[in-house]
């Protein structure tokens, strides 16, 4: 991260001018490397207060410490480089309680929030593991089952994930098309992981989709946005191989301007622009991380919670859903792997700071 200059520092300024409160959501994402980050911009985007800390601006942090941090750095409340101190200066913390996904009060939907909050707190019980392995397909009807073959996968790990949607779009038995990346002529195009482009997608009629980057965040068209492919469409002569004119997706929560009225949730999706590489803003979504599922709520899930008991990953992928029915467990897991979460790194630490 380079700082700004001339005409690019100019604009930022001139877009920033009358911000006042920076509000900030999935706290637990914020490293110390990011949090240093932003004081640097700010500082950059107000000139007159550069000498103080975000520039002089209100941030407010939302979210949950007891959810995974970010990939590639620690909490910012463990470190004790200058990310830390900035985490140190938020002094004024206010506490939500009321919970929205798990709302009924059914004794099975009660069980259900304790469960949760236990996982939370990395408090195993007997009672808890017995609970979620009644989720399990040694428990679930043949009809059941079978609901749940085409539900969200969350899984661990991004090669689990790959694996799954590979399988899945074998199983489709249609023909899958390739959408290669473009480059401008004469150059190698690279696409860093933070531009969320892929430089191949396969795609085919009827595939899970979710969308990488935010495109039209009114209308719900967002970075992790689900949909389904309807329609793949080529510049006449083109074929597979070629990056499409545009695919036709049907997100599930889009709330913008109709473009087909048989269909309103049908939305075409052009190539977007990255540097020097042209692509689709596309992933496939039967299966994901369950990083990548922490801002979402799905309607039905099926857990690998694998071998890795970073703190918060058998919560988050568990707290998807709105009851215990629309959760499966597969494969299940003995209750020794299911208490490893009491000794998740980071788990003391996080508790003696919320507290």
């Amino acid at each position: 991260m380079v700082p700004l200059h001339g005409q690019t520092l100019a604009s930022f300024q001139e877009s920033m001018y009358f911000i006042h409160y920076i509000i900030i959501d999935e706290m637990s994402f914020i490293g110390p490397k990011l949090i240093q980050r932003i004081d640097i911009r700010l500082r950059e985007a107000f000139l007159a207060h550069n000498q103080l800390q975000f520039g002089r601006r209100s941030i407010i942090l939302f979210g949950d410490l007891g959810q995974p941090p970010l990939v590639k750095d620690i909490p910012t409340y463990t470190s004790t480089s200058y990310g830390g101190t900035l985490w140190h200066s938020f002094i004024t913390v206010i506490k939500l309680k009321k919970i929205f996904r798990q709302t009924r009060e059914q004794p099975a939907q009660i069980a259900f929030r304790a469960l949760l909050s236990n996982l939370r707190n990395a408090e195993r019980t007997i009672g808890d593991w017995k609970l979620l392995m009644s989720r399990s397909n040694s428990t679930l009807s043949s009809v059941e089952q079978s609901i749940f073959l085409s539900s969200t996968h969350l899984f661990a790990t991004n090669e689990m994930v790959s694996l799954h949607n590979k399988r899945m779009l074998l199983s489709m038995g249609k023909p899958i098309a390739l959408s290669t990346v473009e480059q401008l002529r004469g150059f190698t195009c690279t696409i860093p992981d933070e531009e969320q482009l892929e430089s191949k997608i396969p795609l085919c009629i009827g595939q899970e989709v979710m969308l990488s980057v935010n495109l039209w965040v009114e209308t719900r068209l967002v970075n992790g946005a689900l949909g389904q492919v309807k329609e793949i469409v080529y510049n006449g002569g083109e074929i597979p191989l070629e990056l499409p004119l545009f695919v036709v997706v049907q997100f599930k929560n889009y709330i913008g301007p109709i473009w087909d009225h048989n269909i309103p949730k049908n939305i075409p999706l052009v190539p977007i622009s990255r540097g020097l590489c042209r692509q689709l803003p596309l992933k496939m979504a039967w299966a994901l991380t369950i990083h990548k599922a922490q801002a979402l709520t799905l309607q039905r899930e099926t857990i690998d919670i694998g071998n890795t008991n970073h703190q918060g990953l058998t919560f988050i992928a568990i707290s998807r859903v709105y009851d215990l029915t629309s959760l499966r467990i597969h494969p299940t897991f003995m209750f020794q792997r299911y208490s490893h979460i009491q000794h998740s790194p980071y788990v003391a630490r996080r508790k003696q700071e919320e507290e």
